[in-house]
């Protein structure tokens, strides 16, 4: 199962770095700390940045979640699994499917392609194929689509890239 670790943010990569070395291997099969690509202009073209998907999470898949949870009180960066009244509550499936359907059971959520269709997003290809019932608004310039859905039991605004190549 999924469960979310929250950590300060800006200290994501820190923080996995000293997980991954002082938490047994055996006790989780993932640790994720997902980010996404997007294009940003530089002077007449346009280069490929890698961003923070969810700033402030990390996302571990794990069987042994109390002793995990143990481990990690032990650490100062450390703020708290996700969950309720003291109990660690792992990802819905509708989440942890989200979450490896746009990242391909990677890290990475790749640009995707689409167009505008009378108003309508249409997703060609890419991660968000599937998803454009979430999408509340596109920055064509920016080359980026804001989402938004419930994850962790909130409703949270999602940055992906898409870039918009035709409209009509």
């Amino acid at each position: 199962m999924f469960y979310v670790i929250w950590v300060k943010s800006q200290k994501e990569h820190e923080f996995k770095a000293k997980f991954e070395k002082k938490i047994d291997a055996s006790l989780y099969s993932r640790l994720l700390l997902i980010t996404r690509i997007e294009k940003q202009k530089h002077r007449e073209t346009y280069i490929e940045k890698e961003r923070l998907m969810f700033p402030g999470y990390l996302f571990i898949e794990t069987d042994c979640p109390d002793e995990v949870h143990e481990i990690l009180n032990s650490q100062p960066e450390y703020i708290k699994i996700l969950g309720n009244d003291g109990q660690f509550l792992p990802l819905t499936k509708r989440e942890e499917d989200f979450i490896n359907r746009i990242t391909g059971h990677t890290e990475r959520v790749d640009m995707s392609l689409g167009i505008i269709d009378g108003g309508v997003v249409k997703v060609l290809s890419g991660p968000l194929s599937g998803f454009e019932q979430y999408i509340v608004k596109v920055d064509r310039h920016k080359r980026k689509a804001y989402l938004e859905m419930e994850l962790f039991g909130e409703a949270k605004k999602i940055v992906a890239g898409l870039e918009i190549v035709a409209k009509s």
